[in-house]
């Protein structure tokens, strides 16, 4: 989340009424699926009202604001019963948001004990009076001098959360790209119960050119780059990493109509249910490189506008589930107002039948891949009781693309095969993320590969 977003007029909120009594999390269990994460900001008011719980597993109420010495300075209404009751309801979990963006403050919140333990004690005192599940901490514009000092905060609340409230979870915003290395991603990863990774804002208000604000590929920083990178730094743990979307986009004035043009002045925050619209009124195109939607006309001057629709985000949430991601996250929930397509999705990504197909086609034991990553090629060993049927290989990339298929005999019950990185033209690969599936009858076995030449 960015502080940038406080500039947009937001829709207003009520005041709620905390003396409702809180209900405990339903003892419903859900079906053995993926994340959903969703933050729902304190001012999109009661849009939680039309929210489908069955779809959200954690919903993050967005936030306490806290201050350098510990203490909470705004709860924004929390907490709020009728929410809190609604989503248990569900067998939703809810957590807490604790946010601060100053630098500053959290050079001195974090290098005084005093003033992280009144923190520690003051969010477990507000996740208990909500009889709430947790609380996900969003510390942005971390100094690099706040490394050993946020593990060490993240560490103690953990143990506090965790022991204080059994069952409760520990969540932590990081960022896209980490410019100064203040994140030890690996060290917050084993601590924690997770990682929302924030993918968006690749392309802010202040950009200098147009872009998407959360390019899947491409070139320079992408989404693919940041979860490489994060799954370099964590030691693979994607069952602590959630990749977060975005239901937002920006309009900036521009020089031309073309993709990356200059931009001539501050963009726009919007939300999805505005700029979907704007979409569909002036013309929407498919960003080829970036796999986005966006748009661009002429008011006296050119404008364009770059977001995400259910095509782009759906090749998101491909790309989270096909490297095995902990889930999928959303900022924020409410920004689609009343259009039912970005729930339609998550219902066809995540929704229980949808997970229990899934769940069959893959993860069999009979395919391993080594060495994996590697630098130049992979050799594949496989074993199958049917040697009837001729086993199809075939390599998908990140978007599901497929870049080679081949056929194996059928003769073999145990089989070896290497792949040199090249596809069915012929053309070597570039590095990144691939997915090698053998299919032998009706049966699918696929594994996940990284490609570091």
């Amino acid at each position: 989340m960015q502080s940038e977003y406080y500039n947009i007029n937001y829709l207003s909120h009520e005041e709620y009424d905390t003396t409702e009594i809180i209900q405990p999390i339903s003892t419903r269990s859900r079906p053995n699926s993926k994340e959903v994460f969703g933050y729902h900001p304190y001012w999109v008011g009661t849009a939680w009202t039309n929210y489908n719980f069955e779809l959200i597993s954690t919903l993050a109420f967005f936030s306490a604001e806290i201050n350098a010495t510990g203490s909470i300075d705004n709860l924004h209404g929390w907490p709020i019963p009728s929410l809190i009751n609604q989503a248990h309801a569900h067998g939703t979990k809810v957590v807490l948001v604790a946010t601060l963006f100053d630098s500053n403050d959290l050079i001195t919140l974090l290098s005084n004990h005093s003033y992280k333990q009144n923190l520690i004690n003051n969010l477990i005192a507000q996740v208990q009076l909500g009889n709430a599940d947790g609380v996900n901490i969003d510390f942005e514009s971390l100094p690099v001098s706040q490394r050993d000092n946020m593990i060490d905060f993240i560490q103690n609340l953990t143990s506090a959360f965790h022991s204080t409230i059994p069952g409760s979870e520990v969540t932590i915003a990081t960022p896209a790209v980490d410019w100064n290395n203040a994140w030890d991603y690996n060290a917050l990863a084993t601590i924690s119960d997770g990682l929302f990774i924030m993918g968006y804002s690749y392309h802010w208000g202040g950009s200098t050119i147009s872009g998407p604000v959360a390019p899947l590929a491409g070139t320079g920083y992408t989404l693919t780059w940041t979860l490489n990178d994060y799954l370099n730094k964590t030691n693979y743990q994607i069952d602590k990493l959630i990749l977060g979307c975005p239901y937002y986009g920006f309009e900036w004035p521009t020089s031309s109509s073309f993709p990356g043009a200059n931009t001539t002045g501050t963009g726009v925050a919007k939300f999805y249910s505005e700029i979907e619209g704007l979409a569909l009124s002036y013309g929407k195109r498919w960003h080829e490189s970036s796999q986005t939607p966006w748009y661009a006309y002429e008011n006296n001057s050119w404008n364009q506008g770059w977001y995400d629709d259910s095509l782009s985000l759906s090749l998101k949430y491909d790309f989270a589930l096909l490297n095995e991601l902990k889930g999928i996250g959303i900022w924020a929930l409410g920004y689609d107002g009343n259009r039912s397509e970005l729930w339609n999705l998550l219902n066809a990504k995540f929704g229980e039948e949808s997970l229990l197909k899934t769940s069959k086609l893959i993860e069999l034991d009979s395919l391993t891949i080594y060495p994996n990553p590697a630098n130049n090629s992979f050799t594949v060993n496989y074993s199958t009781l049917n040697n009837n049927h001729a086993s199809q290989i075939s390599i998908n990339n990140i978007l599901g693309e497929e870049i080679y298929s081949t056929l194996l005999p059928t003769n073999k019950t145990h089989l070896t095969w290497t792949w040199h990185g090249f596809n069915n033209n012929g053309n070597p690969v570039p590095n990144g993320i691939y997915f090698i599936s053998i299919q032998n009858g009706n049966q699918i076995q696929t594994k996940k590969v990284t490609l570091l030449k």
